[in-house]
């Protein structure tokens, strides 16, 4: 006995006839008895009873009858759940980035997934771009927002855009409108450890670049840097949007970097051997929308 039987042996109850029943299904009469008959033979018992006035179930079959009905009802709301959740994701999301990413786009992103996907708990995860790298490959989270990624067993990753590198001073320092790349060279520098993307990105410029970077404190919490280059122990390289709130407040300056600008990509990644939920594929799209926005203004405040 399957679904088919149950649908079709209802069918013949309600409307009566086995030759409306059959036009109602778009399935052959013959078809249509056999199955019965499969049916009956099955279970061992009659189901339906052929009179002058047409079918009518029999004490066994009007006692299946209430059974196949509420069965079909089941697996019909069952469908409905499914279509409901595919079209309005459901469920858990874990996010892993970087703090420098974490300060420009987790509350907006928050504030965007509170209005457009509001049956979607999100958890997000601040480390190192190695750190969310690992966090992936072990399954703790389903994102990740990486910078300069490698190539990584099981990890696939898109590039979502590029931002630019700003040299982040104490408030009353006086840099000019902007500063090459080799002048860097000559400036204290509070900057991540050699693990981090950040740092790495710097590294191996100035390696291409044969300079020497003049590395004063070494700190991986974005925080901390900064507020180490506010008290004046140094300077450090940010993104315009992870200082942006400070310097607004002139608690920090931002110069542009040029003779080469330094910038970096951001890249959406994910485990290739896990297949993403409808929850995690609407939260990379609330993401992207997200970045275009916070990155569709003018990157950082007018050159002096």
């Amino acid at each position: 006995m399957n679904l088919r039987h149950l649908r079709y042996f209802v069918a013949i109850v309600d409307h009566g006839s086995m030759l409306k029943a059959s036009e109602a299904l778009f399935v052959a009469q013959s078809a249509l008895s056999q199955h019965m008959r499969n049916l009956e033979a099955e279970l061992g018992v009659p189901l339906l009873l052929r009179t002058g006035r047409g079918v009518v179930p029999t004490e066994a079959g009007q006692s299946l009858l209430g059974r196949a009905r509420n069965i079909l009802e089941q697996v019909a709301e069952a469908q409905r759940a499914l279509r409901e959740q595919s079209n309005t994701p459901q469920g858990n999301v874990g996010l892993g980035l970087p703090p420098t990413i974490s300060a420009m786009l987790v509350v907006p992103l928050i504030i965007r997934m509170q209005e457009a996907l509001p049956k979607v708990a999100l958890r997000v995860v601040e480390g190192m771009s190695g750190y969310v790298l690992d966090w992936l490959q072990a399954g703790n989270v389903e994102l990740g927002l990486l910078y300069g990624i490698q190539r990584a067993p099981g990890i696939v990753a898109t590039a979502l855009y590029n931002e630019a590198l700003w040299l982040i001073s104490p408030p009353d320092s006086h840099p000019e409108s902007t500063v090459p790349f080799a002048a860097l060279e000559g400036y204290p520098l509070v900057l991540p450890g050699r693990q981090h993307g950040l740092r790495d990105s710097i590294d191996r410029l100035a390696r291409e670049h044969r300079l020497s970077m003049n590395v004063r404190v070494e700190i991986d919490a974005l925080s901390q840097m900064k507020s180490l280059v506010q008290h004046g122990i140094g300077h450090t390289i940010l993104p315009w949007h992870a200082v942006s709130a400070e310097v607004a407040r002139g608690e920090l300056r931002a110069t542009p970097i040029v003779e080469p600008s330094i910038d970096r990509t951001i890249y959406m990644a994910q485990a290739s051997d896990r297949p993403l939920s409808p929850a995690a594929s609407a939260t990379i799209q609330i993401i992207t929308d997200c970045l275009h926005t916070l990155t569709s203004a003018p990157d950082g405040p007018a050159l002096q």
